[in-house]
């Protein structure tokens, strides 16, 4: 087992996952297929449910490289979440403005791309090295313009705790090269064709592990693979 060499995109099995433990039923189904799953340190100057949100504690840039938000000289707030940064393939979307410099200065070889949706991980669903979904009207036009491939969803269909919605970023990860797990039925949101079509463009395969409505616990954190 090795860490994943790009982070958010696995090579092969999924062995490792940080995930918060707020739906302990997905929990016990990873580790059902023999996936270990990490559960984040709680934010606790975080009043709502993104406290225990993988999204917001923990960046994972590739290989055995991390940011802790409980180990950074800033502290991680719901308005400044300086680690909810976006990185697939040679591309980064994040607020350049609140994100953590010293993250921005180790991925200053990558394309970074400025949003102002401070949570850019919450609202992007990596599918490869060059494609996103994303119900975010920023974020779509920002890859437009940047030659990324992207599909964009409607908002809803996802619950977040003291939320009108939850994010599609925020409910799904890689479990293997080819499945992108979500925290529920994903064939319950009403985009779920249009996602469907267009993961299998990059040979990904949309994968449930619960029979509810998605539920954005802050992404499913891939982190190590079964390497040979």
């Amino acid at each position: 087992m090795g860490f994943l060499e790009k982070a958010n995109l696995p090579e092969g099995n999924v062995s490792d996952v940080i995930m918060s433990d707020y739906k302990p039923d997905l929990k016990r189904e990873l580790e059902s297929m023999g996936i270990k799953v990490t559960v984040p340190k709680v934010l606790e100057n975080i009043a709502g449910s993104e406290k225990y949100h993988a999204d917001m504690s923990v960046l994972h840039m590739g290989e055995d490289n991390f940011f802790y938000a409980d180990k950074l000289d800033e502290e991680v707030t719901a308005e400044k979440p300086l680690l909810n940064i976006c990185i697939f393939g040679e591309n980064v979307i994040c607020n350049t403005k609140i994100a953590y410099k010293p993250a921005l200065q180790f991925l200053k070889e990558k394309r970074i791309l400025h949003t102002n949706q401070r949570y850019a991980k919450c609202s992007c669903a990596v599918i490869g090295e060059n494609a996103l979904v994303t119900s975010d009207n920023g974020i779509y036009k920002i890859c437009l313009d940047n030659k990324i491939d992207v599909l964009k969803i409607s908002v809803g269909d996802i619950i977040l705790d003291g939320y009108a919605y939850g994010f599609i970023g925020g409910c799904c990860g890689f479990i293997s090269k080819n499945t992108l797990a979500f925290s529920g039925n994903v064939r319950l949101h009403r985009n779920y064709a249009d996602m469907r079509d267009f993961a299998r463009n990059y040979h990904v395969e949309l994968y449930s592990l619960g029979k509810d409505k998605l539920y954005d616990i802050g992404g499913i954190l891939p982190i190590k693979e079964i390497t040979d």
